[in-house]
């Protein structure tokens, strides 16, 4: 099935309703040209003549649920730049060695190979920005979805995508550049689901807090996802179901009792819900 404009927009709200999100979920739009870049989304630099940090630009957008389109001009950080491919950087240029080193690698050697071989870059001149916008509102189709949250809603997503794929997320986490590894590995379909930890940009400017991940997905997968946040809802292992409780000698399901007793071990009261 292939969702529309109003089906991303009624999962961005259904989405927030299950797991009581705080901000919006965020739609994100690859451009390859101007042509592509959604009317009413505001464009920084030329509607406000300001510059934003991306972590900056998320903020508005979760926070103050504006639709922003940020293109080459409209950037304040190096990183997305290279990162996006709206940039040229090339090795051996003057620049490429000081700005590789300055990524929180002490030996130089080993900060220009992790850049070779772990910052996620998309190819360059690829696309010519990106659009933005709240999930449940967004005027466009995305390419990928961001949701800031909490450890116990990331729990609730990540039963989610057990559930539905048989699998357990692996993700690789870095201490930086969130604002890329939330989005690039997703864009090249490196990764269908992904976790990252919120950066220091994103704490500092991004006003992003100290209890909030970041869970993205690509847009594909959102259907996925929310069957299986749909089911565990029903089945009373939502998140908005889990309440905290100490009760000794809980129910269980039957099948624990069923281990029990062939184990020699006590059995009681059955679980139902």
């Amino acid at each position: 099935m292939t969702l529309t404009v109003k089906d991303y927009n009624k999962y961005g709200k259904e989405m927030a309703e299950l797991l009581l999100l705080r901000h919006a979920p965020i739609a994100v739009k690859m451009l390859k040209n101007e042509r592509e870049i959604p009317s009413g989304t505001i464009q920084p630099k030329k509607d406000w003549g300001k510059h934003l940090a991306l972590c900056q630009a998320f903020a508005v957008v979760r926070r103050e649920r504006a639709a922003l389109t940020m293109l080459k001009e409209d950037h304040w950080c190096v990183w997305p730049l290279i990162a996006f491919g709206l940039v040229e950087f090339k090795e051996g240029e003057a620049y490429y060695e000081q700005t590789v080193t300055a990524n929180f690698v002490e030996d130089p050697e080993k900060a220009k190979e992790f850049f070779k071989e772990s910052f996620p870059r998309l190819e360059y001149g690829k696309y010519i920005g990106f659009s933005l916008a709240p999930l449940d509102t967004a005027g466009f189709i995305p390419d990928l979805i961001l949701v800031y949250l909490k450890p116990s809603q990331l729990r609730s997503m990540l039963m989610a995508v057990k559930y539905k794929t048989g699998r357990l997320l692996e993700c690789a986490f870095d201490g930086v550049d969130s604002c890329v590894f939330s989005t690039v590995p997703v864009i090249k379909k490196e990764s269908a689901y992904r976790i990252t930890v919120p950066d220091p940009g994103e704490y500092e400017r991004g006003l992003t807090s100290e209890e909030e991940m970041i869970f993205s997905l690509a847009a594909a997968k959102l259907e996925e996802l929310m069957s299986g946040l749909q089911v565990l809802s029903a089945m009373g292992f939502g998140y908005r179901q889990l309440q905290m409780e100490m009760q000794l000698d809980f129910p269980r399901p039957e099948f624990y009792n069923n281990l029990f007793k062939m184990w020699g071990l006590d059995e009681g009261e059955i679980w139902k819900r």
